[in-house]
This record gives C-alpha cells, sequence and structure tokens, in this order.
C-alpha cells in the first residue's frame, strides 16, 4: 500500500491509476497471483492479477463476450518505483504472471483496462499479446480501453486494418466495440473488424 501510494503521487495525471483500497489488496495476495522485486527490504515494483467477483455489475466478460466468468482473470494492477521505470520490468513482472496463470489452468482469458492516453501501459499489454476489445466510460465515468488475452485461442480478425490515431477516442467510442485493436507504433493503432461483425 505504501509503493502504490508514493507511485500514485509522483503521478503527473492522477486519472491513469485506478488505485485499489487495503482488502482488494489482501484479496489479491490471498488469491495468489501477485509478484514483486525488492532491492534489500525495499518493495520497488509489484503486479498483480486478481480474480473477480462473479456478480460484478462491470464484469469485463460482456465486452469479451465471455459467457462464463469463472474462465476469466483481470491483470489488476502494476506499482512500478519512479527510479525504477523504463527499465521493462512492468513486461517482465506482466510475463511471469501469465505463466503462472497458464500454469494454474483454470482461466482462459486475461481482461484489463488502460486509460487510452497511458502509452506505457498501453505498450506493455500490447507486447504481452493483449488486444484492445472495446473502450468506453467506466469506473465512474474514466475513459479506458478493455483489452483481452486469450490463453487458448487468438482472436480472429477480418478485412483490412483501420489506422486510428491513439488519440481518436470518438472514433473508438463509437466503433471499438466492432474491432479489435492490435499493434501500436507509438502515434497509430491498427483496428480490424472482430471475426463475427
Amino acid at each position: 500500500m505504501e509503493l502504490q501510494g508514493f507511485v500514485y503521487e509522483n503521478l503527473e495525471d492522477k486519472e491513469v491509476l485506478e488505485t485499489i483500497g487495503r482488502g482488494e489488496f489482501s484479496e489479491m495476495i490471498e488469491q495468489g497471483f501477485i509478484i514483486g522485486l525488492f532491492e534489500g527490504e525495499e518493495l520497488k515494483a509489484v503486479r498483480a492479477m486478481y480474480i473477480p467477483p462473479l456478480n460484478d455489475p462491470e464484469h469485463l466478460a460482456e465486452d469479451g463476450g465471455v459467457e462464463n466468468r469463472e474462465e476469466v482473470i483481470y491483470s489488476e494492477i502494476t506499482f512500478i518505483h519512479p527510479e525504477w521505470r523504463g527499465q521493462g520490468f512492468q513486461t517482465k513482472l506482466g510475463r511471469e504472471l501469465i505463466e503462472k496463470v497458464r500454469a494454474d489452468g483454470r482461466f482462459k482469458y486475461i481482461f484489463t483496462t488502460v486509460m487510452p492516453t497511458n502509452l506505457p501501459s498501453l505498450k506493455d499489454k500490447l507486447r504481452l499479446g493483449f488486444k484492445i476489445i472495446n473502450t468506453k466510460y467506466m469506473y465512474g465515468g474514466k475513459l479506458r480501453h478493455v483489452l483481452q488475452l486469450n490463453l487458448e485461442e487468438p482472436l480472429e480478425v477480418s478485412g483490412a486494418a483501420e489506422i486510428i490515431d491513439y488519440r481518436d477516442t470518438d472514433w473508438m467510442l463509437e466503433n471499438g466495440h466492432r474491432h479489435i485493436g492490435t499493434n501500436f507504433n507509438g502515434t497509430d493503432i491498427e483496428y480490424y473488424l472482430k471475426h463475427d461483425e
């Protein structure tokens, strides 16, 4: 919790991080999908997955058309101490956790959300194989991409790519639920029609 507070206070844009409470953090520890990096006794980085309540009214399974919510886990939170940023720790921890989830065997889908202008987090998720499946307002009016990673079969797309500037959230809000965002070159995202559209 101390690291979360320190990271949050050092953010220029506080909206990029949806902080979590002590209860949810304790629950993530109990669920066992959490890893950290230490320098001596000091915690410098944390990344955690979270098994969400099945009755969550904002359950992300809805965005992915997943009927069995028991097959879903979230990539929930990452905290990197400002001194340790830019060294790839977020993605390394993500790969470790994805393998832990895969080895567990209960889950077929990992979902997460990212603020569209949080480019380090967006790049991290796309590097890990997540795809943007929707863009919408959530968490009390905050704009977020919803991303999905299938652990068994990749998401299928069709047609030619539409090249959309990452700041064009009007297009994403209107069309994102019918498209899958894949590659990001730093300014543009490649969107393809979902296979069933």
